[in-house]
C-alpha cells in the first residue's frame, strides 16, 4: 500500500480542519513545518500493517488477527521492527477522531461529524485487530488507478450501473471519466510542449497508439450507455421511473453526451499532437542563442548612436579599472569566408601598394608626437582630442587613441608608462567627435629611481 498519494490529497484539507483562524485575522497562511521526526518510519510501519491485515482479511474473511502473528507477519518484511512500536502504530490506527464539515448535499449548510476514521478494529478483550471499513475504503483508493489507459473500464463500469439501474452512481461515474479523459489530454499536451515526446520515444510509439485504441473502445461502450439510457425512456417504463427515481434520466442522458463529446474532442487533439511529436515541433518559447546573437552584432556592428544610448544606460561612469570596450574590437574582427574565398591566389601585379593596418598608421603618425609630449609631463585625453589626435588621413579614429590609453606599451617598451585614471568624470562637445562623457584618462612616464 501506497500512503503518499493519500497524504498528498488530505494534508492541506487536514490543515484547514485543524485552522484557528479568527474571523478578520489575516488571510496569509505561514505554518509550512510539520511535527515529527521526518523520517517516515510510523509511516512505513502504518503501510507495512495495513497490508498485512489486507492479506489476512483475504484469507480468513477478515477475521481478528492476534498481535503475536501479526508481528511475524510484519518482520517478514522488516527485521528491526520493535514490538512496543507496532503497538504504537495499531493504537493510532485503532482510535478514532472526530471530523467536523458541513454537509449541503439537501440544500442546506448542516454542521456533521464523523467518527468513522479509525482504519483498525480491536477487540476489547485482547491485542487482536483486523482492518475496519475505512481502512479497506483507504487500501482501495490508494491502489486506484486514475490513468486514461484503463478509461475502458471506467466506461464499462458506467455501463454497468446503467444497464442495473443503479443510477445514483450514474454522475460520479461520468464526472471520474470525464477528469480522466481531460487531465489526460492537458498532461500530454504539456509533455509535448516541452520537447519531452518526439517521434523517437515510447511515448509516441507505444502509448500514444494505445490512447488511439482506448478511445475507439470507450466510444462503443459510451454509445451503448446513451441507447441504454434512451431505452429506460420508453414510454412503458416512464410511470414506474417517475415514481422510483428521484434523478431525471436526461440528465444522465446528458452526462454521459458531455464524456462522450470530451473524447471526441480528445481524439481529435491526439490526432494534432501525434502530427507536433512526429515533427519536433513546439509551442515552447527556446532558449536565447547569445553565441548567434554576437555574430550578428560583429557582422552588422551597432550605430554610434546606438553605442552612446548603451553607454548610457550601462556603461560605468566611474572607471575603477581597466574596462575594454566593444569600440576597441571595431574594425579588427574578421568574418570568416568560405574555403572558395580564401583560396590561395598570387597576385602578378608588380610594384602594387599593401594596405597598411589602421593601428601601425596611427601610431606611425602619432607615435612620436605622444612620446614627445610625454617627456614634459602627463598627457590627459582631454588635450589629445583637442589636438586632433584621433583623425587618421581624415577620418575620425577614436579607438586608435583609446587603444594607446588602454595598452600604453605599444608606445615604448623600453620606457614604462602608467595609466592614471581620476575619480571625476568630464563631459566634451566637439563638431569632430561629437559628445562624450568620460573619465579625463593620464598617460604618464614611470620615473626611474636612482638606485635602479
Amino acid at each position: 500500500m501506497k500512503c503518499l498519494p493519500l497524504l498528498r490529497i488530505s494534508a492541506r484539507l487536514l490543515d484547514l480542519h485543524d485552522a484557528q483562524r479568527e474571523p478578520g485575522n489575516s488571510p496569509v497562511y505561514t505554518q509550512e513545518e510539520r511535527a515529527g521526526w521526518r523520517d517516515g518510519r510510523y509511516l512505513d510501519l502504518a503501510c507495512i500493517v495495513l497490508d498485512v491485515l489486507r492479506g489476512f482479511a483475504h484469507e480468513s474473511g477478515n477475521e481478528f488477527i492476534g498481535f503475536d502473528a501479526l508481528l511475524i507477519s510484519v518482520r517478514e518484511v522488516d527485521l528491526q521492527v520493535d514490538p512496543e512500536e507496532l503497538r504504537y502504530v495499531l493504537n493510532v490506527l485503532a482510535r478514532p477522531t472526530e471530523l467536523w464539515s458541513i454537509d449541503r448535499s439537501d440544500g442546506r449548510a448542516d454542521l456533521v461529524s464523523d467518527k468513522q476514521t479509525n482504519l483498525v478494529e480491536r477487540t476489547y478483550y485482547a491485542e487482536d485487530y483486523r482492518l475496519t471499513a475505512t481502512g479497506r475504503d483507504a487500501i482501495s483508493v490508494s491502489s486506484n488507478i486514475s490513468d486514461f489507459a484503463y478509461a475502458e473500464g471506467d466506461a464499462l463500469k458506467l455501463l454497468r450501473a446503467i444497464e442495473t439501474g443503479d443510477f445514483d452512481v450514474v454522475p460520479s461515474f461520468s464526472d471520474g471519466l470525464l477528469d480522466t479523459i481531460r487531465f489526460a489530454s492537458v498532461e500530454l499536451r504539456q509533455e509535448i510542449e516541452r520537447g519531452q515526446i518526439d517521434q523517437e520515444s515510447d511515448v509516441f510509439k507505444v502509448k500514444m497508439p494505445r490512447f488511439r485504441d482506448v478511445i475507439e473502445k470507450t466510444s462503443e461502450l459510451l454509445r451503448q450507455a446513451e441507447a441504454r439510457l434512451k431505452s429506460w425512456r420508453a414510454p412503458e417504463s416512464n410511470d414506474e421511473l417517475d415514481e422510483v427515481l428521484v434523478i431525471d434520466v436526461y440528465d444522465l442522458e446528458h452526462q454521459v453526451l458531455r464524456v462522450y463529446q470530451a473524447l471526441e474532442s480528445f481524439g481529435r487533439d491526439l490526432a494534432e499532437l501525434t502530427q507536433i511529436a512526429a515533427k519536433r515541433r513546439t509551442s515552447a518559447v527556446t532558449a536565447t542563442d547569445f553565441l548567434d546573437v554576437a555574430l550578428n552584432l560583429v557582422k552588422r556592428p551597432p550605430s554610434e548612436r546606438q553605442l552612446v544610448s548603451l553607454f548610457r544606460r550601462f556603461g560605468p561612469l566611474r572607471l575603477n579599472g581597466v574596462f575594454p570596450s566593444p569600440v576597441d574590437v571595431r574594425g579588427k574582427v574578421r568574418i570568416s569566408l568560405t574555403k572558395e574565398e580564401i583560396a590561395p591566389r598570387f597576385e602578378t601585379v608588380v610594384g602594387g601598394s599593401e594596405a597598411i593596418d589602421t593601428r601601425l598608421r596611427f601610431l606611425g603618425e602619432y607615435g612620436d608626437v605622444i612620446r614627445s609630449r610625454l617627456a614634459s609631463g602627463p598627457l590627459p585625453l582631454s588635450e589629445a582630442l583637442e589636438r586632433g589626435w584621433c583623425v587618421v588621413d581624415g577620418t575620425l579614429e577614436l579607438a586608435e587613441l583609446l587603444g594607446v590609453y588602454v595598452s600604453p606599451w605599444e608606445l615604448s617598451e623600453d620606457e614604462p608608462i602608467e595609466l592614471r585614471i581620476p575619480r571625476d568624470v568630464a563631459t566634451r562637445v566637439d563638431c569632430v567627435v561629437g559628445e562624450l562623457i568620460y573619465s579625463d584618462l593620464e598617460l604618464a612616464r614611470i620615473e626611474r629611481s636612482a638606485s635602479a
